[in-house]
């Protein structure tokens, strides 16, 4: 297997995980080891969906089927399968007891897909409005935010350092102070400036998905700075 089609099915795992999928092992009576690997969405990401099933289904040579979902009166889109092996290794990596982690293994996410699959999940686009003096309005360049709530300042650290060495963004960390169930919180979230935001989207265009719903989430700085040709691994 080629190099670069190692690195793109890593990557594409790593950066679901980081996100919005999960994964958990399943054991077996035999000793044998599996994992079960779960990507959901809201029902209007349902192409989102569809597009990372096709995409697992052809790299990992098992059969995905999305389908929808209904809790509590909301509606989703998911998908699962079981597999051996790689998958258990990358859950490894980034699971300490119950819970998501980064590591030092992040340095495994070394293609581009797996940016792209972070920003699908828990990227944003921060479109800011001016107002000349004569009143009129516009917006300043975009900028990329990162939510990466679910991380401690240590582990977002780790990903920044390794989102800059993989196409030289410099990001900072804007803590996020909530209180939730009476308790103050602070969470880690990732901004860009302007001139960062430029540099990371034009290293991961190339590997967005070509669906409605991420075309219309990144409208504002598709308009800016464009989407490059469609690469495929």
């Amino acid at each position: 297997m080629k190099v670069q089609t190692v690195s793109y099915k890593r990557s594409l795992v790593i950066g679901m995980l980081l996100g919005d999928a999960n994964s958990r092992k399943r054991n077996r009576h035999d000793g044998v080891h599996s994992v079960c690997f779960t990507v959901t969405h809201s029902q209007n990401q349902a192409d989102l969906v569809a597009w990372k099933a096709a995409e697992m289904a052809k790299h990992y040579g098992v059969n995905v089927n999305f389908h929808h979902r209904v809790f509590s009166y909301s509606c989703f889109s998911t998908f699962s399968f079981t597999q051996r092996k790689r998958l258990r290794v990358i859950h490894d990596w980034f699971h300490r007891g119950k819970r998501k982690f980064i590591s030092e293994k992040i340095r495994f996410m070394d293609h581009p897909i797996g940016l792209a699959m972070l920003l699908c999940d828990d990227g944003s686009i921060r479109r800011r409005k001016k107002q000349h003096r004569d009143g009129t309005t516009y917006y300043l360049a975009p900028s990329i935010t990162i939510a990466t709530h679910c991380f401690s300042e240590e582990e977002v650290t780790l990903l920044l350092a390794q989102i800059n060495r993989m196409c030289g963004a410099e990001g900072y960390i804007n803590p996020e102070r909530r209180v939730v169930c009476g308790d103050k919180v602070v969470y880690h979230r990732i901004n860009f400036n302007a001139e960062n935001s430029k540099i990371l989207w034009n290293y991961v265009s190339a590997w967005m998905p070509c669906v409605p719903s991420m075309m219309n989430k990144f409208e504002f700085i598709i308009g800016r700075y464009g989407l490059k040709e469609t690469a495929s691994a």
